[in-house]
């Protein structure tokens, strides 16, 4: 590569006085040649005869149909200034398609294969080649070309001008770079085949030996073109066939080569159907001419491409994504880089050859990069599989039950849900678009409930071996069973999608028993959700019954029943023989034999209490009883500072800017970590249950919330959809505690509603940090909304007020009284919108529909009796007890007045209306003016650029408001309707205070 880059051609001519070839390097003669299309002009006809100036490498009627064909003849020319020091030239020509002559300073240098004007007598032949150039001042190269064999001609590679030395050293390195290239693949080629012999006829080798012997003759008839140099008199026809054959018959072997790495990638059938036009391609090279076959060579250039890129993309995203990768890193390393060297070097070749790209060093440096790394792949996977045989003839003795007995129920309990991982991903890709259907949504939370059933597995996995080896702990401590039973309900609801069934939990509120929260979760888990797996319609019920010290859970459903007989085997070893009828072709799993080995570790017991075929069965549960914690702290307690201030009221002083931040626990210990954490940077209120905690949301502006999920009473996960029915993800952010590792809590917490999520024993740098972003973002969003009211306040034209001014200084001197009440109207209309100061404050009704009359008063001044205005407003509106999101309203009518009426010949009318509803309140404002067109409406909902500015920030709005909606229908030329649904549960008016919403 030239050290400087090199000057371009510019309309025929290349000035080089002034570059030194010593110090900038080798010239490419690229830019602007002059071309004489359809003529082999000799060096004195060249100043007489019209040209065109053509790009130069490149075919030459790329770009240029109309002045030269794909195939005939045409003459090149430029004109060279060269530097004043009369060095040494030489002068590289790489590919011309597809015969030439060459004149230097009008004396023909080189003849390579016979140009002419007819096919006839045309003789084609292209081979690289160096030639000295005789130092002057000026330097005049003409190239007469002809081209009727290939599909296309002209000069397709830079020709390239240097000294001696760096022209030679530059053909020697490429020179040198082919026939290394070919004696390495050569001979990686036979050793792969050797190996083949060797390793028990591992298909890889086959296909790697042979393609390496096939590249190698490609890359000694491309390039350098070694082969056609060393057989010279070869015909042209038989080499071009050579060069064809070993360029595209290596293609069906890679692809069987990569097929070989993960059979996946591809199957048989498609293989046979991706290879037949390659094959075909072949045919039509061995039997036809070359004139016929390199017609569609460019096309089949393109598809070998495209067919490769797809298979080793595919191959890396199956490699990245499998689940049961069992390659060592180092070797799906090896096969990536392989993959992509490969991948980079045919498509950088075919880029080469088609003059697209100047250089193919890339191309030669990828397959060396193939090359080492293939070879390193063999290299480690030699070594791995000399090492792993090698552990395994150490270990097998120990480790060879263990081993077998946890992959036979690893592969047998992982089927199920990776199937439906894999099945409802899949079907999500195909469906998903912008906007979520709701099928898509149910798709969405089928994967994760499937994700969450998935982890359980492996916890049972995990816990089988652990209990065969006495390594389970647990910790004991008084639970809420109730709290239990609702949390798992909530996981699983999901999978009585499609059936009529209902999940019954009769159990009491604080019904404490004594054992480990998470065990117990898992219990119940493998309880509930084998009862669902066998029944269909009815339902599932939670009951309990006191005995002694003890307190007994019963699972009951309306299921297929368990034969009497077989009531304890189905707590033993789920994996032996279990042949009776009605289970044949289903599995328990290791669930319920883990439970059992649990629940006999918290000094309880399970068993079938009773079964009927058909009927149902009712399995016990048996775990002492617990007593709630003597907490002397069942109260609200709000504590600024580090003072603890308990049983004492707290009186704060209401101009503290520190942000509120409420706590939920039923453990002292926990809201006494976190308000420690927390204090002297946030006001900390606490609440030691959900009632509590929802009574403190009611009484203050609280700006944060933490909740446990697991709680007497009322869980977490019950507080946080009621705290959502009221308070949007931006008015009140959510954060959840939960024990470390326990991904199912989390995800349950996020499809509540929750923001993020902090572990158990607490970080005070990661709470600070989390709750310090949180209330960042809810700020944000504050300023947000506020900016949105200041570009609302723009809206207000200068223009409006201006002519409504006018009018009404015109009506001075008709209507004084009336001039008078139209000021106030306008005075009334501006200051209500200047002293707006947040688009989500909430106003009763009645106001926005006094601002609404005020701007109709004043827009029928400007048009006259051209506007007409009609209400229906339901009376028990006017209420104060309704309460809307300020300007939401006033928007729509000015749209529909100066979008729909303004514009309309004639007179319009604009009807509002508003009617209550059992839950919404249903606000219509229509016109029949000159209607918005489809195109505009979409790009209005889709929030693209356009008319409707005001009606998208109304859209935005409505969309951050729970269960509202927004519509718009319109027809041209005859008007359009926008509908509004707010509901009643936003628009009551708070008892204190005032509300805010999004």
């Amino acid at each position: 590569m030239p050290k400087v880059r090199s000057p371009k051609v510019i309309e025929g001519s290349l000035d080089l006085s002034n570059w030194n070839f010593e110090k900038n390097g080798i010239v490419f003669l690229n830019g602007e040649w002059s071309f004489y299309p359809e003529k082999l002009l000799d060096p004195n006809d060249i100043a007489n005869s019209p040209h065109y100036y053509i790009k130069v490498p490149g075919n030459w009627s790329l770009g240029n149909p109309k002045i030269q064909t794909s195939k005939g003849s045409g003459t090149y020319h430029i004109s060279i200034t060269l530097p004043k020091d009369k060095e040494q030239l030489l002068l590289k020509v790489q590919n011309i398609w597809m015969s030439h002559r060459l004149y230097i300073n009008g004396v023909l240098v080189k003849e390579m294969g016979m140009p002419s004007l007819t096919k006839e007598n045309n003789e084609a032949k292209n081979t690289p080649y160096l030639i000295k150039v005789d130092a002057k001042d000026k330097l005049d190269i003409v190239i007469q070309v002809s081209n009727y064999v290939y599909y296309n001609g002209g000069i397709i590679h830079p020709l390239q001008l240097g000294n001696e030395k760096a022209m030679e050293t530059r053909y020697l390195l490429s020179f040198g770079t082919d026939v290394a290239g070919f004696l390495m693949l050569l001979i990686f080629g036979v050793f792969h085949l050797n190996m083949y012999q060797m390793e028990g006829r591992e298909s890889a080798y086959l296909y790697s030996g042979v393609y390496f012997i096939i590249l190698s003759f490609t890359v000694i008839t491309t390039g350098e073109k070694i082969f056609m140099r060393l057989m010279e008199n070869i015909p042209f026809q038989i080499a071009y066939r050579l060069q064809e054959l070993s360029i595209y018959s290596g293609f069906p072997i890679l692809l069987l080569f990569i097929r070989s790495l993960e059979p996946k990638v591809a199957g048989k059938r498609v293989l046979r159907i991706v290879a037949l036009p390659i094959i075909a391609y072949l045919f039509l090279v061995i039997f036809t001419p070359c004139s016929f076959y390199t017609s569609i060579k460019y096309y089949m250039s393109i598809y070998t491409d495209v067919i490769l890129l797809i298979f080793v993309f595919r191959l890396i995203y199956i490699l990245l994504l499998r689940k049961d990768n069992d390659l060592p890193n180092d070797e799906f390393v090896y096969i990536i880089a392989s993959s992509s060297f490969i991948a980079v070097m045919l498509c950088d070749s075919a880029l080469f050859y088609t003059s697209l790209i100047s250089t193919n060093l890339i191309g030669k440096a990828c397959l060396f990069g193939f090359l080492l790394n293939f070879n390193l792949l063999l290299a480690k996977r030699f070594t791995n599989k000399m090492n792993e045989v090698q552990t395994l003839s150490e270990n097998l003795i120990i480790a060879n039950e263990i081993k077998d007995e946890f992959l036979v129920r690893t592969s047998h309990e992982l089927k199920a849900p990776l199937k439906g991982i894999s099945d409802m991903a899949s079907q999500l890709l195909k469906e998903s678009n912008l906007c979520m259907t709701v099928e898509q949504k149910d798709n969405v939370n089928l994967i994760q409930d499937t994700s969450v059933k998935l982890s359980l597995l492996v916890n049972d996995l995990n816990d089988s071996v652990k209990l065969k080896h006495g390594d389970i702990k647990v910790n004991i401590k008084a639970v809420d069973l109730y709290v239990l039973i609702q949390v798992v309900y909530q996981i699983l609801s999901f999978d009585i999608y499609g059936k009529k069934l209902k999940l019954i939990n009769q159990v009491r509120p604080n019904t404490f028993i004594n054992a480990d929260e998470n065990r117990l979760r898992q219990i119940l888990y493998n309880l509930i959700s084998n009862a669902i797996k066998y029944t269909e319609s009815g339902k599932i019920t939670a009951r309990i019954e006191e005995k002694g010290d003890n307190i007994i859970l019963m699972i009951s459903d309306t299921g297929i029943g368990i034969p009497y007989d077989k009531f304890n085997l189905i707590f033993e070893d789920p994996y032996k023989d279990i042949n009776f009828e009605v289970r044949k072709n289903s599995d328990t799993g290791l669930g319920l034999y883990i439970s059992r080995e649990l629940a006999r570790l918290m000094n309880g017991d399970i068993w079938v209490s009773r079964s009927v075929l058909g009927q149902g069965t009712e399995i016990s549960l048996m775990l002492p009883k617990g007593y709630e914690e003597a907490l002397t702290i069942r109260y609200i307690e709000r504590n600024v500072g580090r003072e603890e201030k308990l049983n004492k009221p707290v009186v704060i002083d209401e101009s503290n800017k520190l942000k509120k931040v409420l706590i939920v626990d039923d453990e002292h210990i926990n809201i006494k970590m976190l308000s420690m954490i927390l204090e002297g940077e946030f006001e900390v209120y606490k609440a030691y249950n959900g009632e509590a905690a929802l009574k403190i949301l009611t009484e203050h502006k609280i700006d944060l919330v933490i909740t446990d999920i697991m709680m007497s009473g009322m869980s977490g996960i019950d507080l946080i959809q009621r705290i959502r029915n009221k308070y949007s993800i931006i008015d009140l952010p959510i954060i959840v505690s939960t024990i470390k590792y326990n991904d199912y809590d989390v995800e349950l917490a996020y499809q509540a509603g929750a923001d993020d999520y902090i572990t158990k024993p607490f970080s005070e740098e990661l709470v600070l940090s989390r709750v310090g972003i949180l209330l960042k973002l809810t700020d944000t969003m504050d300023k947000a909304l506020k900016s949105e009211i200041a570009f609302l306040q723009a809206q207000i034209k200068p223009h409006f007020i201006y002519n409504a001014l006018s009018n009404i200084i015109a009506l001075c001197y008709e209507d004084g009284e009336r001039a008078a009440e139209l000021l106030s109207l306008l005075s009334r209309y501006l200051r209500y919108i200047f002293q707006t100061e947040q688009f989500g404050q909430m106003i009763p009704i009645r106001h926005e529909l006094d601002l609404i009359n005020a701007y109709v008063e004043i827009e029928k001044l400007r048009l006259g009796n051209r506007l007409i205005y009609k209400t229906y407003i339901d009376p028990v509106i006017y209420e104060d007890k309704f309460e809307i999101p300020a300007l939401i309203i006033q928007p729509l009518l000015e749209n529909a007045i100066r979008h729909g009426i303004f514009n309309k010949d004639g007179e319009g009318t604009v009807t509002l209306s508003i009617t209550e509803g059992e839950e919404f309140i249903s606000i219509v404002v229509e016109d029949d003016g000159i209607g918005i067109s489809d195109d505009e409406i979409y790009k209005i909902l889709h929030n693209e650029k356009g008319k409707g500015v005001g009606i998208r920030n109304i859209i935005r709005r409505v969309k951050a408001i729970a269960n509202a909606s927004f519509s718009i229908d319109s027809e041209l030329e005859k008007g359009t309707k926008c509908r509004l649904f707010l509901p009643k549960e936003m628009m009551y008016a708070a008892e204190e205070g005032e509300k805010y919403f999004v």
